[in-house]
């Protein structure tokens, strides 16, 4: 609805509706009997008032039709509800999956013993007794040879049968 540039103009829906304030709706009504432009905007918001609550019947759909629409649009409801229902029961088993792997995981890396060292790794790089250094060095040349060095040497050279060679 175009008017002339008139600052009440943006008042007339608000009066129309019975929204303005009780003095703002006195100011308006002795500008419209001042404005010919408003007078005629206001008359024809009544008059489309008047149109649109008149001009439309409401016609009662039969309980037959209203029966049969029911019965064609739940079906396929039902089946987009039954579709997304699957699809976020599959979505929530994937991430229960994902987070119980990596749960076990971690149990099993925290749960698992340290690997322990074999016998002749805890004799050569214990080396406490003489006898046995004693040994090593008379087994491999020498006392400048590391003593899990020559451990190992004269664990080799005893099972061998021979006296062990600095490798």
């Amino acid at each position: 609805m175009v008017m002339a540039n008139c600052e009440n103009e943006r008042q007339l829906s608000a009066y129309h509706d019975g929204e303005l304030p009780a003095a703002e709706a006195v100011e308006l009504e002795r500008h419209l009997a001042r404005c010919e432009a408003c007078a005629a905007e206001l008359r024809k918001l009544r008059a489309m008032s008047q149109l649109l609550s008149s001009g439309i019947a409401f016609q009662q759909v039969p309980t037959e039709a209203m029966d049969r629409w029911r019965r064609s649009v739940r079906p396929g409801r039902d089946r987009v509800i039954l579709r997304m229902t699957e699809m976020l029961g599959a979505a929530a088993a994937a991430i229960l999956l994902v987070c119980l792997t990596m749960l076990w995981q971690q149990w099993s890396t925290a749960a698992r013993p340290a690997r322990q060292p074999s016998a002749w790794e805890n004799v050569a790089v214990r080396t406490a007794s003489g006898s046995v250094r004693a040994l090593a060095g008379q087994l491999t040349g020498g006392a400048d040879t590391p003593p899990d060095v020559q451990l190992a040497n004269a664990i080799l050279a005893s099972s061998s049968g021979t006296k062990g060679t600095q490798p």
